[in-house]
């Protein structure tokens, strides 16, 4: 990348031994794919217009003395404001055809669950909560806020709305297909055990908003591997000359 020959050898072992390489490889490799995107004039302005709200900056003299204090030019604030539209318009255009077989991979980590947790440490105790719920002793949500030892604890035992792929992968994969209402008999996960009730349960669909999010995911896979490449060629010869010396 033309915007790296700056780095002498002494600035690319300062940003590697730092971990700053491969976060400066990606937000150039970012800013040049997205330079070639064109805006709509229409566009442009709208959202050049909603970046300057967002800054909650009065008038024109206080806009001039924070470009000034932040080192910004007029072609920055251009750039921050249009970053977002410009990236969606990459990855509709070189990534929207592959977002469907993105999304039937990632499916059972995106469909929407809500479920009751309760969490403790003893598995005895869990069996008797257990016995105690489906017997009707006690609410499931009452128990939760008495003897949960998660952040459920708060929420009478309500985990959701979310995704099931933001839960732990074995919690992911017990919840899954399990009928709504059914109280789950305990199961271990990690150095706790869980019971668990699905109360509701929407699949994923791939709707406008969701291929445009598989796009950036497969844009976001890209651009790390990307970026890896570059830093390890840059290392690579960071090396050779190295020896050369």
């Amino acid at each position: 990348m033309d915007s790296l020959d700056c780095l002498n050898r002494k600035s690319i072992d300062l940003l590697h031994r730092h971990n700053l390489l491969i976060p400066l490889i990606t937000r150039e490799l970012q800013a040049r794919e997205l330079d070639n995107i064109e805006i709509p004039k229409e566009l442009k302005i709208t959202a050049l217009q909603g970046f300057l709200e967002k800054l909650n900056i009065p008038n024109q003299e206080e806009f001039d003395a924070w470009k000034t204090n932040n080192n910004l030019k007029d072609i920055d604030i251009e750039n921050m404001a249009l970053n977002e539209l410009k990236l969606k318009q990459y990855c509709k255009n070189n990534f929207y055809n592959k977002s469907e077989s993105r999304f039937l991979e990632r499916k059972s980590q995106l469909d929407i669950i809500v479920y009751s947790l309760l969490r403790v440490k003893e598995i005895d105790k869990a069996r008797e909560l257990y016995l105690r719920i489906i017997e009707k002793e006690a609410e499931f949500a009452d128990l939760a806020s008495e003897f949960s030892i998660g952040i459920e604890k708060k929420t009478c035992g309500i985990v959701g709305p979310g995704p099931i792929g933001a839960a732990h992968p074995i919690m992911q994969a017990h919840l899954q297909n399990k009928p709504i209402g059914k109280v789950q008999p305990p199961i271990k996960i990690e150095d706790s055990y869980v019971i668990v009730r699905v109360e509701s349960f929407d699949p994923a669909q791939l709707d406008d908003f969701m291929r445009e999010k598989m796009a950036q995911e497969l844009f976001n896979i890209w651009l790390e591997a990307k970026a890896k490449d570059i830093c390890q060629t840059l290392l690579q010869k960071l090396e050779t000359n190295n020896h050369a010396l």
